[in-house]
């Protein structure tokens, strides 16, 4: 059993990334469908390294309309271990295909969010999984707002996350 669920984990992480194969299943990734309330995880256990898999996931944001949806279901899957890694990835003004997003919550309304860039997008992953926003989160903002939020988020994380320290600040050539 703990096998089947290590699987589903890195089924979701894989979902817009390629596909992925565990031994004695039979499901695919795209079979999978998983809530996007992760159970938070300490920031002080080891981390692993997702930068790959969220700078694959941030790429795909970019894409089409429904690597898009994926990509963002996925980011918000890793929880609050990929956290670093997409704060990271804050800042990139790249447009977005589809500007909404929506979260389906079991037991809750759904959420929806209207970003119109990458950034935006992220800002609104980071909400769902931390609950915390440090600013607007729309395509109405300047580049110079941005930044500051980036700033914020950085500072915030390399608080809550020191051992990934790097990852928070967007540095890959760790």
């Amino acid at each position: 059993m703990i096998q089947r669920a290590a699987c589903l984990t890195l089924w979701v992480a894989a979902a817009s990334i390629g596909t992925l194969s565990c031994p004695g299943a039979s499901a695919s990734a795209s079979d999978v469908v998983l809530p996007v309330s992760a159970p938070p995880t300490s920031a002080s256990s080891a981390p692993r390294d997702l930068g790959p898999v969220v700078a694959r996931l941030v790429e795909a944001t970019t894409t089409d309309s429904e690597s898009e949806r994926r990509a963002f279901d996925a980011l918000m899957n890793l929880g609050h271990a990929g956290v670093p890694y997409i704060i990271g990835h804050l800042g990139d003004g790249r447009r977005l295909p589809e500007q909404s997003i929506w979260v389906r919550r079991v037991g809750a309304r759904d959420r929806q969010a209207q970003p119109w860039y990458v950034h935006d997008g992220l800002e609104f992953v980071l909400k769902v999984i931390t609950g915390r926003a440090f600013g607007p989160q729309n395509g109405h903002l300047l580049p110079s707002q941005r930044a500051r939020n980036t700033r914020k988020w950085q500072a915030w994380c390399v608080e809550h996350y020191p051992a990934q320290a790097d990852a928070c600040r967007g540095k890959t050539d760790m």
